[in-house]
């Protein structure tokens, strides 16, 4: 770690999404303070500085056409946290819906993560993507609703893991990331013990019901100005995507090793040089976050 820097920043970008933005930021201002985490306000709403009190909130214009947005978003928060590495050690940057957490059992929080892990090194990885836990909600086992001062994890621990979304978001180099954040320039990725990437997508039946349907309505505005655009049509299929995992996947019961998962996607293939992904596993299974992480998030 160079002393001269601050140890580790955060960086998303948001569009309304309140109750994400509200976890997000009460998360990570927990682990690293307020002072080192940087909004994107699509639209400079007003809403988000209430929410990210302290923050750095920074107003990105909209265009509601959606001209080539997500090539336009991920160039400037890749210039952005890759000169920031400037000033950190470390930068995360991930959309709202995911977060960074590390194994209570391995450290008590991110910044001893990456203080003690690599402590003693003469070379610690440079583009770190965690393995992603995507919360699934199974409503027969998980019936519990989502409730302000209650921890997620504590109502919502059934999972699958995804190798699309072990996302390289934790980089010590400058990188250059592509649309969506699967894939950045940062060349060969490390997967580390003890640290993963919780996916919110499918935690929660209503909720991902009005996001749903909040985003096709957002799709359908876009297309009337712009009839190409379609980078975001998965979400006309959210609920029937997780309908499908619930009946293609079987429940493996507790557990976060997954050795024989990991293995297989750690042959990353590299499609262009320095842009790594890993190799597509499908899981079979879906697995329970053990009681330990009920407090982490």
């Amino acid at each position: 770690m160079d002393q001269t820097k601050q140890p580790l920043g955060v960086a998303t970008m948001v569009y309304e999404d309140y109750f994400f933005l509200k976890r997000w930021y009460d998360y990570y201002a927990n682990q690293v303070g307020p002072e080192n985490l940087f909004v994107f306000s699509h639209g400079n709403d007003p809403i988000h500085r209430e929410i990210a009190v302290g923050a750095n909130v920074i107003n990105t214009p909209r265009d509601e056409s959606m001209f080539k947005f997500d090539r336009r978003r991920w160039n400037m928060m890749s210039d952005f946290v890759s000169g920031q590495l400037n000033f950190y050690n470390w930068m995360i940057l991930s959309d709202v819906d995911e977060i960074v957490v590390a194994d209570p059992d391995v450290s008590p929080n991110l910044l001893t993560y990456l203080t003690t892990r690599f402590a003693g090194k003469r070379r610690s990885p440079s583009n770190i993507a965690p393995l992603c836990f995507e919360l699934v909600h199974y409503p027969e086992d998980e019936p519990l609703p989502i409730e302000e001062g209650k921890s997620i994890l504590s109502r919502r621990r059934t999972y699958r893991p995804n190798t699309n979304y072990s996302k390289p978001c934790l980089i010590r180099k400058p990188a250059h990331f592509w649309p969506g954040g699967h894939v950045n320039s940062g060349g060969a990725r490390h997967l580390p013990d003890g640290l993963y990437l919780l996916h919110l997508r499918y935690f929660d039946r209503e909720m991902m019901e009005d996001r749903a349907r909040q985003r096709r309505a957002s799709i359908q505005s876009f297309q009337q100005l712009n009839p190409n655009y379609g980078s975001l049509e998965t979400w006309y299929e959210t609920l029937a995507l997780h309908s499908k995992i619930l009946k293609e996947t079987e429940f493996a019961g507790e557990g976060i090793e997954l050795p024989g998962f990991r293995s297989k996607m750690q042959e990353q293939v590299q499609k262009t040089e320095k842009r790594f992904a890993w190799k597509r596993v499908k899981s079979r299974y879906l697995y329970r976050i053990p009681g330990r992480f009920a407090s982490v998030f």
